[in-house]
């Protein structure tokens, strides 16, 4: 009997031993669960606006993401408001290093579109200049030593650069070790140019080729649209650790009501999730039907998703909760509208 015993306790003690150690190995897959709701009039600051008292909210929403452990998925496979992934539908073909920076760096060009597309809507002129955003150079890049993230390029060899797809363009039409000047707002003044004058700078770089056809330049950056602009006052929007573009269409309404003094809101507490762009475009997200669960959680009565996310949004609504597709800061600002007259 001692001896059935004491092999019960030398298994039980393995099982435990094997569960502990499957807890530190993580699978290639991920988990996208529920995150957290959170008002952004506590993350912006408007300076020289007049900020009056705000009747309402705005809540930005995010999900817990990251991968997960054999024990974790055997967990989460039982939760329906989870949804386990594979991590490359999450990754690309990018390491998992380069993960939380991409991030912070999207959050960081969310936050210069939301603050351009509120201040455009509300009728503001940012005097503003259009071009290629350098978002990321590579290791090997020929500009590594004289362009950096955050660079608006606006002229490659005389020709104005207006978005990332001219840019481009017009840099495949010339050959590897081919010298060009390229005209670019250094990062520091995209946001608030100031009234000096010009503030571009001019380099001249010597083309590489592209390390998988040698035949076709290359210069080692990431790209993506992008916009120089003043404002006239400064809106800061404090985000420590969160990354992503998904709230940029909740900042953007957040300028806008604290601008307008919660004029927007009109007393209601609503959520959005959305990327935003410059001329108020509104941009698909991941993670909307967690993001749902969220924000009704948060006691949000309008989300307001890109259209792609809609179906995905209804499939966890409750029937308190209503759900706007929007495709523009405009459609955005009218449904707001129309749901504060009808809660009235």
């Amino acid at each position: 009997m001692k001896s059935k015993n004491k092999r019960k306790i030398v298994i039980a003690a393995i099982v435990v031993v094997v569960l502990i150690l499957l807890s530190f190995v993580n699978l290639p897959i991920w988990a996208v669960a529920p995150g957290k709701a959170q008002e952004v009039a506590s993350l912006i600051k408007i300076e020289g606006a007049s900020n009056t008292p705000k009747s309402g909210h705005i809540f930005m929403t995010d999900v817990s993401l990251g991968p997960v452990s054999p024990v974790q998925w055997l967990l989460d496979k039982m939760n329906s408001n989870v949804e386990l992934v594979p991590s490359s539908a999450i990754l690309g073909n990018s390491p998992p290093s380069s993960f939380i920076p991409t991030q912070l760096d999207e959050m960081k060009q969310s936050k210069q579109a939301a603050t351009v597309a509120a201040l455009s809507y509300l009728g503001y002129d940012l005097n503003i200049i259009n071009g290629a955003l350098i978002a990321g150079i590579a290791k090997v890049s020929v500009v590594s030593s004289v362009l950096h993230v955050g660079d608006l390029i606006t002229d490659v060899n005389g020709t104005t650069i207006t978005s990332a797809r001219q840019f481009v363009s017009v840099v495949s039409t010339f050959k590897p070790k081919d010298s060009v000047k390229i005209s670019y707002i250094p990062a520091a003044l995209v946001a608030n140019r100031g009234s000096s004058g010009s503030v571009a700078k001019t380099v001249s770089v010597t083309l590489g080729s592209r390390p998988d056809d040698a035949s076709k330049p290359y210069l080692g950056i990431n790209i993506t649209d992008g916009v120089s602009y003043n404002t006239p006052f400064k809106v800061t929007i404090s985000t420590p650790g969160i990354g992503g573009p998904s709230a940029g269409l909740a900042f953007t309404l957040g300028i806008i009501d604290r601008i307008e003094g919660g004029g927007l809101t009109k007393g209601n507490t609503i959520a959005a999730t959305g990327t935003i762009s410059p001329d108020g475009s509104v941009g698909d997200v991941g993670g909307v039907p967690q993001k749902t669960i969220t924000v009704e959680r948060a006691g949000a009565k309008l989300f307001l998703v890109p259209p792609q996310e809609f179906n995905a949004a209804m499939s966890k609504a409750s029937p308190e909760l209503k759900v706007e597709a929007v495709s523009t800061l405009k459609q955005a600002v009218a449904d707001i509208e129309a749901f504060a007259n009808s809660s009235k």
